[in-house]
């Protein structure tokens, strides 16, 4: 009984942690987006010599970035909400 109680409070607890660190990453997803970018430009300035930045190609490119990391989020949230869940429903054998 004390063993599932105590599977049942580390799901919670990851649960909760995964949660946490997916709004944490939503709160840094524009400094995250623009790290990114300025990487991408830098390497087209090596390979082209010069880069537009306001090109519809850059506009392009922060747009999937961005929605890449906002991905991911979804991801984390989404298992940690999974997590949640079966921790706060997982019934003892008796």
């Amino acid at each position: 009984m004390l063993r599932r109680l105590s599977s049942s409070l580390t799901s919670i607890k990851i649960g909760l942690i995964l949660i946490a660190i997916a709004f944490v990453a939503l709160f840094f997803l524009q400094s995250q987006v623009a790290l990114h970018l300025n990487l991408l430009i830098f390497s087209l300035v090596n390979q082209r010599g010069q880069v537009i930045t306001d090109s519809p190609e850059i506009i392009d490119f922060r747009r999937i970035i961005a929605g890449g990391y906002l991905l991911q989020n979804v991801y984390i949230f989404l298992t940690g909400l999974v997590f949640l869940i079966a921790g706060l429903f997982k019934q003892t054998n008796r």
